[in-house]
């Protein structure tokens, strides 16, 4: 690889560490009587790296036992590899943690379609939405939707 070459990818990986979607926190919110966990991973584009570096750090966040049992996953603007989703499935299935239900938000048919292929059956209910107004009422109905 050229040194100019070199310098572009590291020039890119700057740069794209200074994205909004990079830098937006996720959290925990009170909403209608319940919390739910907003984990952030919109607005990264094609960063894989970053998206799952960001990832990893947040697992430690929504994985401890004070946090939400309810999720959701935010994707808007950020390409979904299956590197992406099987990193989703591990810091889901292997923190520990008892979630409730797992909301998706943002994600192309593709993506839903392996998503759910690798978490359904394991406990907890799984929906997709294209916004969050609707994602946050699902998880916040009491019915069962298991």
């Amino acid at each position: 690889m050229s040194r100019e070459k070199e310098t572009l990818i590291l020039q890119d990986a700057i740069n794209a560490e200074n994205l909004p979607g990079y830098k937006k926190k996720s959290f925990s919110l009170a909403y209608h009587g319940g919390e739910i966990w907003f984990e952030h991973l919109d607005g990264i584009y094609d960063h894989e790296n970053l998206a799952l570096k960001k990832l990893a750090e947040d697992t430690a966040m929504f994985a401890r036992p004070s946090s939400p049992c309810d999720i959701c996953f935010v994707f808007d603007e950020t390409t979904v590899t299956d590197r992406m989703i099987g990193a989703v499935k591990k810091a889901i299935l292997g923190s520990g943690k008892r979630f409730m239900k797992i909301a998706f938000a943002g994600l192309a048919p593709k993506a839903r379609h392996r998503i759910k292929k690798e978490l359904e059956g394991n406990g907890f209910g799984i929906r997709f939405f294209t916004g969050l107004e609707d994602a946050k009422e699902w998880l916040l109905n009491n019915q069962s939707d298991r």
